[in-house]
């Protein structure tokens, strides 16, 4: 019993750390896309690892020098790191039900 909860421990402990990479790497994505990148404040990060689609609450600067308030930032893992597809001002449930678990209808095309 003992060795199921060392293995388990282990499987959440490499499980997180993933996730702190997939984390950071979207973060790096979405500054490059920033007028401002220095001045990034990210909060909630999902990544929905089936549809291969994530969500990422950033504030930051924009051009006048005022923080725009937060924003979901549409990302990606691409064959060469992350990539920003795009911003909106909505929700991050807004943004999870839209954009990351959404599933293609592949009979559509």
């Amino acid at each position: 019993m003992r060795n199921y909860r060392i293995i388990a421990m282990v499987v959440a402990t490499l499980t997180l750390a993933a996730c702190d990479r997939n984390r950071s790497a979207a973060e790096d994505a979405v500054r490059g896309s920033l007028k401002d990148p220095d001045s990034a404040k990210f909060g909630d990060f999902y990544y929905n690892e089936k549809t291969k689609k994530g969500c990422l609450t950033v504030n930051a600067r924009n051009s006048m020098g005022g923080y725009t308030g937060d924003q979901q930032a549409y990302v990606e893992p691409g064959d060469k790191g992350w990539l920003t597809i795009g911003f909106a001002d909505v929700s991050q449930e807004s943004c999870r039900n839209v954009f990351a678990d959404a599933v293609q209808d592949e009979t559509s095309n």
